[in-house]
């Protein structure tokens, strides 16, 4: 009886033993004892709290993979879960590209994408439950079938690389990455210092300098990228186009890769063709031209136009087959965009442009700020808006407004639209050589205190509702109101200057008296007036004196006692000394003259 129970004791504990090697066996090794990548492995079947044994260096996509896009190859690991079981699989495509699923059968993914796979799984259950293709229809939601993790894959890059081999990715990354990480050095400074890869640039760098007579100097650039080519291991190729890709994301441009593809960049072939595109684009640029380009197809290349566009009037222009023409036609790319017109087949040398729409462009806006009821920022149109719409906008004028020194301030700007600097007006004056020197130092002084106001009357416009005082605004015009000034200010060679409160129809006398009067050494017939809007001096005879004027008294010149004696003493010196020269040169004639 002993023996019989340490029989089964002892057979019991083979079969643990056994089970232990057969699940290490089929289960992925611990990231941590390698430093290597790891293959993903096949699982067994595992309980729904249980997480699936994945490799993490594995899970790296450029972005979601598409079911109707993805082709299924050996190493792909995918899930199997029946929900009437709530039992879930880790399933791996075999070397021999089978899809073993326990209990439903075996299926050949040879050529097939994920959802064509989904289907036939689909439609083969469908046949074991042996229902109607009503009630049929509704088993599709008992299983699930998903990509878990993309398999691995070798991939060659050759051409016009800097680094090119063979390297691992998996099924769900793009051509572009290849691409790019082959033609970046600094991913592959394991083999940098190799001598065979420095002779591969030696090389490539030689066949470079035999073309850049054709292809220019400043091209260094010799990478197609709208000609590439994939060729996979059945022996179809596609065609790569980078730029349309990125514009557009069509798969069509850019296929996934699949196990053993060949990626070859060849030359950019310039001599044989370009088409540009210019204009409202995001991204203007001279395109390689592949047969079959299309209008609208290489405006969206270059990244698609531009919010102000005019895509009612894109301008396409083709040369002569000699060369010494042009004909230039317009084409309706709203319309193509829509559907409503066919897109137009291009041709090598053709140059597309596309205008901006001036309708559409961003408002401008001017500054108003002072004595109206709500300062602030107001958009207007760039071409037509009046000082009157603006004001308007703004609520009018508070009752403290001071139309007479309203002023408008324009940002001084030269014919491309930058800003004049100091350095300009500087160059401007170095100009002068035709003036006199008297002029020129004018000009110059005139140019510091220069402002950039806008010749306007605001009393006359506001006031005598005179339109023909209105004023056409630019942006970033500042619209500056004053409050009415109550004062006049008096300064210069008076007893006592500054500010004296205005007295309506008060003459000059008023303020200067106000003021102290003349001070000693004032020159009274030198007086002026600084009006308060303008800055104009003007006599005192010449105008009325107004709220904000000011006026100024200057003072007479001081000479020294003895000035008079000085001047004429210069004088006589200065006499004296012609006269010499002039005796001299009539002694040195006679004396030439003498036989």
């Amino acid at each position: 009886m002993i023996s019989r129970f340490y029989k089964y004791l002892f057979i019991a504990l083979g079969i643990v033993c056994i089970d232990s090697k057969v699940h290490a066996q089929l289960t992925a090794p611990s990231s941590s004892s390698s430093s290597s990548m790891t293959v993903p492995t096949l699982s067994g079947s595992v309980p729904d709290k249980a997480s699936a044994q994945i490799s993490p260096e594995a899970m790296i996509f450029d972005g979601a993979v598409n079911p109707h896009e993805y082709r299924m190859g050996p190493g792909d690991v995918l899930q199997y879960r029946s929900w009437t079981s709530n039992d879930a699989q880790q399933l791996m495509v075999s070397a021999d590209q089978l899809l073993v699923i326990p209990r439903i059968g075996e299926f050949s993914i040879k050529g097939k994408t994920l959802e064509q796979l989904k289907d036939e799984v689909r439609a083969h259950v469908i046949t074991l439950f042996k229902k109607s293709k009503s009630v049929a229809d509704s088993t599709q939601n008992l299983f699930t079938l998903s990509l878990t993790q993309p398999r691995r894959i070798f991939v060659s890059v050759l051409g016009e690389v800097t680094a090119p081999g063979v390297y691992t990715y998996t099924g769900g990354t793009r051509a572009t990455v290849a691409i790019s990480v082959a033609d970046r050095p600094a991913q592959h400074s394991t083999i940098i210092g190799d001598e065979s890869f420095q002779r591969e640039l030696e090389k490539r760098k030689r066949e470079q300098d035999k073309l850049r007579p054709y292809l220019g100097e400043g091209n260094e650039k010799t990478a197609s990228k709208r000609n590439i080519t994939v060729t996979h291991s059945d022996g179809t190729s596609d065609r790569i186009d980078i730029p349309r890709f990125y514009a557009t994301r069509d798969p069509r441009f850019c296929p996934l890769m699949r196990e053993g593809d060949v990626i070859y960049v060849p030359f950019n072939k310039h001599l044989t063709g370009q088409v540009g595109v210019y204009g409202a684009v995001n991204s203007p640029q001279d395109f390689e031209f592949i047969e079959g380009d299309s209008l609208w197809g290489m405006v969206m290349a270059a990244l698609g136009p531009v919010q102000t566009a005019d895509l009612s009037h894109v301008e396409l222009t083709r040369m002569s087959l000699n060369g010494e023409s042009y004909t230039t036609q317009i084409f309706d790319c709203a319309a193509i965009k829509s559907g409503r017109a066919p897109d137009i087949k291009l041709e090598a040398g053709d140059r597309i442009f596309i205008r901006d729409n001036p309708d559409l462009r961003e408002l401008s806006r001017v500054v108003v700020k002072g004595e109206v009821l709500h300062p602030g920022v107001y958009p207007i149109h760039r071409i037509n808006s009046k000082l009157s719409d603006v004001i308007r906008q703004s609520g009018g004028f508070t009752p403290y407004a001071f139309l007479a020194g309203g002023t408008i301030t324009r940002q001084r700007l030269d014919i491309d639209n930058k800003d004049i600097t100091k350095e300009d007006e500087a160059k401007l004056v170095g100009r002068l050589s035709n003036l006199a020197v008297e002029d020129t130092a004018n000009f110059r002084v005139l140019t510091e205190v220069r402002e950039g106001y806008v010749a306007t009357d605001m009393k006359r416009l506001f006031e005598k509702n005179d339109a023909s005082a209105d004023v056409t605004l630019r942006d970033g015009d500042v619209i500056s109101i004053p409050p009415t000034p109550t004062t006049v200010y008096v300064w210069g060679y008076v007893g006592s200057g500054g500010y004296i409160p205005f007295h309506e129809g008060a003459g000059i006398n008023y303020y200067i008296n106000a003021s102290g009067g003349f001070a000693e050494g004032a020159v009274i017939k030198g007086t002026r007036i600084i009006k308060a809007r303008t800055r104009m001096w003007a006599k005192p005879e010449e105008t009325t004196i107004e709220p904000g004027d000011e006026i100024y008294v200057p003072k007479a010149k001081l000479y020294p006692d003895d000035y008079a004696l000085r001047v004429t003493s210069t004088e006589v010196s200065i006499i004296a000394t012609v006269v010499g020269a002039i005796v001299g040169i009539i002694t040195l004639y006679i004396v030439i003259k003498r036989p």
